[in-house]
């Protein structure tokens, strides 16, 4: 029996994420990790039969967990970390980008959406500072303008073919891309005021 809470938006029905959709993720993540051609993206596996990370992070350490990868981009520079953790320890699984020297979460992404058919189609996240210096409104009217809305989407296996995981690591790279570059909104905006 699903445990999730169903939720509507303008592209459609979606979900919470249940374990078994993190696992299935999570597996095609492994897979790749695995196959002997690895091209743009390093993936590698970080955690061992689920059991839950330790000297990780404080925020992550001792949660429920998946599986856990380290992902880099070889030709272009940057890593991240792809945890698929219960993240508020109440049984709704969240794929966690961290970033790659550990340091802070760049997105916590719980948000899974389905097809007509009732296939997964891809995960939802939305750009939602929370910073606590006065400049969250200027960041979103930023994001905004940018690129059109505060929602992105990710899509997951289901949506691609198992082939197509590179679309999915674009994706979730982008996410962290686009949030740093909107976080640092005011200082652009500081630093074009003093030009």
């Amino acid at each position: 029996m699903r445990t999730s809470k169903l939720y509507y938006r303008e592209d459609g029905w979606g979900w919470t994420m249940e374990r078994a959709e993190a696992e299935a993720i999570a597996d095609w993540m492994r897979r790749y990790s695995e196959a002997e051609a690895v091209d743009t993206y390093d993936v590698t596996r970080i955690s061992s039969g689920g059991a839950p990370l330790q000297g990780f992070h404080q925020w992550a350490n001792g949660k429920p967990l998946v599986d856990a990868f380290h992902v880099s981009r070889p030709l272009v520079g940057g890593a991240l970390y792809v945890l698929f953790i219960d993240w508020h320890r109440n049984d709704n699984y969240y794929l966690v980008l961290y970033a790659g020297d550990k340091s802070t979460t760049h997105a916590e992404i719980q948000k899974l959406v389905y097809d007509e058919g009732g296939q997964p189609s891809h995960l939802r996240w939305t750009y939602n500072p929370l910073k606590r210096d006065g400049g969250n409104a200027v960041r979103k009217a930023y994001f905004k303008q940018q690129w059109g809305e505060l929602m992105m989407t990710i899509p997951v296996l289901g949506a691609l073919g198992e082939e197509e995981i590179g679309c999915f690591f674009d994706a979730i790279f982008d996410v962290v891309d686009r949030r740093l570059r909107a976080d640092r909104a005011p200082e652009l905006l500081d630093e074009f005021d003093n030009m």
